[in-house]
C-alpha cells in the first residue's frame, strides 16, 4: 500500500522546483546549497513515482512531464558550468526546469 505522503512529497518536490530562484534561496537556511537541496529533493520524489503510478494518482501527461524534468535535470548536469548558483538563477535549462515542473504540479492539483 502506498504511503500517502510519497504524492505529497512529490508536489513539493515540483512546488519548489517551479519557483523562481529568488524564492527558492528563501526556502532554506543560508547554509543549505539551495542548488543540491532542491535536486536531491526532486531526486527523492522521483524515486517514488512507480509507486505513486500504480495507485493512478497522476495522470499520463503528468508523468511525462515529470519524466521532462527529470530528463532535463540529467543533460543540464553533464554541461560543464551549468551546476553554479549563478546558472541555476539565471541560465536557459534550469527556466525550462521550472516551467516544466510548473505544469506537472498544474497537472496533479
Amino acid at each position: 500500500m502506498q504511503n500517502p505522503n510519497h504524492l505529497t512529497l512529490l508536489k513539493n518536490s515540483l512546488l519548489n522546483i517551479s519557483k523562481p530562484y529568488q524564492e527558492q534561496i528563501n526556502l532554506f537556511p543560508n547554509y543549505v546549497d539551495v542548488f543540491d537541496e532542491l535536486l536531491s529533493d526532486f531526486d527523492n520524489a522521483f524515486r517514488l513515482l512507480p509507486l505513486i503510478m500504480e495507485e493512478e494518482k497522476i495522470s499520463y501527461r503528468c508523468v511525462l512531464n515529470i519524466l521532462k524534468c527529470n530528463n532535463i535535470i540529467n543533460l543540464t548536469m553533464e554541461i560543464e558550468g551549468k551546476q553554479t548558483d549563478e546558472s541555476f538563477e539565471n541560465d536557459n535549462e534550469w527556466m525550462e526546469l521550472r516551467r516544466t515542473a510548473q505544469k506537472a504540479l498544474n497537472l496533479i492539483e
